[in-house]
């Protein structure tokens, strides 16, 4: 009795390893199909005040949080795939002030190149014969040491290793000098371009599946704020970004989730692969100073979208 209860279970086991195995097949056509039937309808024209980031649309299964207890599991019973790419404000002045910082980062490694080669010219017998005699030191020292510590001498071997640590830093003080002082410059010039890049603007557009503008991310409660092009229009309250240069973050959406839209909770293995819902969003990341004008350009974008060949994909 216990051996064909031993070979049912085996049985039901191997049953729910292949039923897995067809289920991430299955998904995986689903999302490649999702893929190919979404990226065509983002928005593929700019603006003269916007560039298309060079890099390829970002596309992915959105991410679905829940406690995991196996095939109990819960999650969404319509899964949500994703494509969304980055737009870019342009910045006339922005733009020159990095060109400008390029420019010094080249004459900065010009002037590190010369002045390591002039001081090479005139030292650099006194800083071969002192880095030389460090090398030579720190390898004495080394061969001490590890006799001491093969002779079981511990407490002669810590003060010794101190000396050896200073003697292995063997570079010329004054060549480590003028190099701390032209490193310095190239850190400024550092964080001086990453303060220039915090003030890019840009804003990201991202088309969700079987999602609604409530249900994209638990972080995320926009309000009602109309319609646009035909279809419920929605704003998240702004938020704000600190860091280098403060940045304003607003987030619209337009819905063409069907009327009382509901994606309940399955148990993970009761997923249906079909598109009930779609919701397109702009994420505009922008300084307060031009957040108004970058929020009104960014939804002339979302207006020329094709909504209605996008509600085709959406199945009753």
């Amino acid at each position: 009795m216990r051996r064909r209860l031993t070979l049912f279970a085996l049985a039901v086991f191997i049953l729910a390893v292949a039923a897995a195995a067809q289920d991430e097949e299955a998904t995986n056509r689903w999302l490649a199909a999702m893929n190919k039937a979404l990226v065509p309808f983002m928005p593929n024209a700019s603006p003269q005040d916007m560039t298309v980031d060079p890099y390829p649309l970002a596309s992915s299964a959105a991410n679905e949080t829940y406690v995991y207890k196996g095939a109990d599991s819960l999650v969404y019973e319509y899964p949500s795939y994703q494509v969304q790419q980055d737009w870019w404000y342009n910045d006339p002045q922005l733009d020159l002030e990095m060109a400008q910082l390029e420019k010094d980062k080249v004459s900065h490694k010009q002037e590190v190149e010369t002045a390591a080669d002039e001081f090479e010219k005139e030292h650099g017998a006194e800083r071969k014969a002192y880095e030389d005699a460090r090398r030579a030191e720190a390898d004495r020292l080394s061969k001490q040491v590890a006799e001491l510590a093969n002779q079981g001498k511990i407490n002669e071997v810590q003060p010794l290793i101190e000396k050896l640590e200073k003697a292995s830093n063997n570079v010329y003080p004054p060549f480590q000098a003028l190099m701390d002082s032209l490193n310095k410059k190239g850190q400024e010039l550092d964080e001086r371009g990453r303060t220039l890049e915090s003030r890019r603007r840009k804003v990201t557009f991202v088309i969700h599946t079987n999602r609604t503008p409530s249900t994209t991310a638990p972080a995320l409660h926009p309000l009602p704020a109309g319609n646009l092009a035909g279809h419920p229009f929605f704003r998240q309250t702004p938020e704000i970004l600190n860091g280098a240069v403060t940045h304003t973050l607003v987030r619209i959406a337009v819905s063409l989730a069907p009327p009382g839209y509901v994606n309940p909770k399955v148990k993970i293995g009761h997923r249906i692969l079909v598109t009930r819902s779609i919701v397109v969003w702009a994420w505009i990341e922008s300084r307060p100073e031009m957040i108004a004008a970058d929020e009104a350009a960014a939804r002339k974008v979302l207006e020329s979208m094709d909504y209605n060949g996008l509600a085709k994909l959406i199945e009753p």
